[in-house]
């Protein structure tokens, strides 16, 4: 069994920013964990190598059977993911514009959706979750889906932009920054920053900025259990306690405390793995 994440092949990594590996095994537990997936800024290619799986939403008044892989935008809901018994992921985090780069199209209407990868990629996409199936190691399978990406890149003969290395800066880790400075990054107007950001993303970029604050918020918690939740909303640029659960409320579908102890009965946290 296995949760990590890992980094993709060197030429890789100006449009993909890591992989999420997972391998879940819920052979003897007598109730398999669900988990409660929040909005993350990011868009993914994700294969589901193994048995299949549902998400349901929160109210409950949507159920979806997941194909074996899938083309996500921008995430904007919550989701409960019910596992089958065995359950295994590759997920592919793409930087800032990496996936509007791989399909070479604006991502707007992937915003909020995940489409059957068939569907977008063409029937290669069939080929190689197919191979997945039947590789038996975690390097292996990763090194089937670099080679798939470095090929897929290689040929559409991508030169970046200074639009691209400036919303690579959101996921960098590095000091929060300004639209506007992005923008001035970028060698652009606001308004050519925010249409170019709209194709790249599928949102703009004060929405997936307000999307990453409110993951950084959760992740700083996550990891540092000794700070109150007031001294992580400040950290995190939001203004105070209250303005910071109105995201979690819109991003997560819960408030801070809620959200913490959905992630304490998580699948990698009941099997150790995290």
């Amino acid at each position: 069994m296995i949760y990590q994440v890992t980094l993709p092949h060197p030429a890789l990594r100006p449009y993909v920013k890591e992989y999420l590996l997972i391998d879940f095994d819920f052979t003897g537990l007598a109730e398999i964990p669900t988990k409660l997936l929040p909005a993350r800024a990011e868009q993914s290619l994700i294969f589901y190598p193994g048995d299949v799986f549902t998400k349901v939403s929160p109210a409950g008044n949507q159920r979806l059977v997941m194909p074996h892989t899938l083309v996500q935008g921008q995430p904007l809901s919550t989701w409960h993911h019910h596992y089958p018994r065995r359950f295994t992921l590759l997920k592919v985090i793409f930087q800032p514009g990496g996936l509007y780069q791989l399909l070479g199209q604006p991502l707007g209407a992937l915003t909020d959706a995940a489409l059957d990868a068939e569907s977008v990629l063409g029937g290669e996409i069939g080929a190689l979750i197919h191979r997945l199936m039947n590789t038996a190691g975690y390097g292996e399978m990763r090194a089937v889906v670099d080679a798939y990406l470095v090929d897929k890149f290689r040929r559409r003969k991508l030169r970046i932009e200074p639009i691209d290395r400036a919303c690579q800066w959101l996921q960098g880790g590095g000091p929060a920054a300004s639209v506007e400075y992005l923008a001035g990054q970028a060698c652009l107007s606001l308004r050519q920053f925010e249409r170019k950001f709209r194709e790249r993303a599928g949102v703009s970029p004060k929405l997936f900025m307000r999307i990453q604050r409110f993951n950084r918020a959760f992740d700083l918690k996550a990891r540092r259990a000794d700070l109150d939740w007031l001294a992580v909303a400040l950290a995190c640029g939001y203004a105070d306690y209250q303005h910071m659960v109105k995201d979690f409320r819109q991003f997560a579908g819960t408030t801070p405390v809620g959200l913490l102890e959905a992630e304490a009965t998580a699948p990698e946290r009941v099997l150790h793995l995290r």
